[in-house]
């Protein structure tokens, strides 16, 4: 995943950002414990909110507190104790899904950069073959949702028809498997499939929105600009067909965003609710806007930026 599922500071309490904090640091610290200390630098905020998800859905109530961080210790850092099993099993996504990632990078990338991501496959095949020990299943589905977005993504060329579900579709499949294991409820697991499906499209949209500049730059693939047929000029001169592809993806991430909420109210979080609620509410809507909106413009000005509605309110 890509590190675009994440809190909204300026909108939590102190205790609530603290709480956070002890997921995120004790997910790095399984991280170190799992797969080796370089895998730390691995860890990002989709694995953190999915691991705060399994632990609110378990029936352990997690005891939060405070450490020294492994990487400086003199800085203090937040601890989880307890719920070993969802660090564990969010560590292990981590480190399957670094791998296939570099592999889809290394075949989607100009040649310069392929050889950088070549000279990180060896420890990313270290890291996979670790991962994968453990949780088979997973891996295996990982591969399987790598090999059918890369034939989407050939036929969408070949044919020159850019159908937007059907890109997004593997890694809305694969994410929404990866949200029913997080619940040994059945009816948790029925809400976290739906959950997961939509926020796995609109993980799939916001990359695609968010990368497409330097895409273009680079003659990588990129839907939206396949769909509006972009160039490296239009992202320059911001054309028409530019603002237009820039629309069409924020509208699918809303839609997106709208349909994961939906199901997302149905959960039972508990202590974590008002920090999932900000994630959901306020988080997703900040990294659209990041998206359209890169901070060099935002620090500048940006006439058009009340044009384009992002996110998705919370219902009162």
């Amino acid at each position: 995943m890509f590190g675009y599922i994440r809190i909204y500071k300026p909108q939590l309490r102190i205790c609530e950002y603290e709480t956070y904090r002890a997921v995120y640091c004790t997910l790095c610290r399984q991280l170190g414990r799992q797969m080796g200390i370089p895998a730390r630098l691995l860890l990002n905020y989709d694995y953190t909110f999915m691991a705060m998800l399994m632990i609110a859905l378990s029936d352990e109530k997690p005891c939060i507190g405070s450490g020294r961080c492994v990487v400086n210790p003199m800085k203090k850092c937040g601890k989880c104790s307890g719920n070993e099993d969802a660090f564990r099993y969010t560590s292990a996504l981590t480190g399957i899904m670094f791998y296939y990632k570099l592999m889809d990078s290394i075949a989607d990338s100009t040649a310069g950069k392929r050889i950088l991501w070549r000279a990180l496959q060896p420890y990313a095949a270290h890291v996979r073959k670790k991962a994968a020990r453990m949780y088979p299943q997973e891996d295996a589905l990982v591969s399987e949702y790598i090999k059918r977005q890369f034939a989407a993504e050939k036929k969408a060329m070949e044919d020159g028809e850019i159908i937007i579900d059907e890109l997004c579709e593997p890694t809305a499949e694969v994410l929404s498997e990866f949200a029913q294991r997080l619940s040994q409820k059945e009816s948790d697991r029925i809400v976290l499939k739906r959950l997961g499906y939509f926020i796995g499209r609109w993980i799939y949209m916001i990359d695609a929105l968010d990368d497409l500049a330097d895409d273009l730059r680079d003659g990588s693939f990129n839907p939206l600009a396949l769909k509006f047929g972009l160039t490296a000029d239009d992202a320059a001169n911001k054309t028409e067909r530019w603002e237009q592809a820039r629309i069409f993806g924020n509208d699918s991430l809303n839609m997106s965003a709208s349909e994961a909420v939906k199901y997302y109210e149905l959960l039972d979080l508990g202590q974590f609710k008002p920090i999932a609620d900000n994630v959901m509410y306020l988080g997703l809507s900040e990294a659209q806007r990041s998206a359209l909106f890169p901070p060099e413009k935002k620090r500048h000005g940006n006439s058009d930026k009340n044009q384009i509605n992002t996110g998705v309110e919370q219902n009162e």
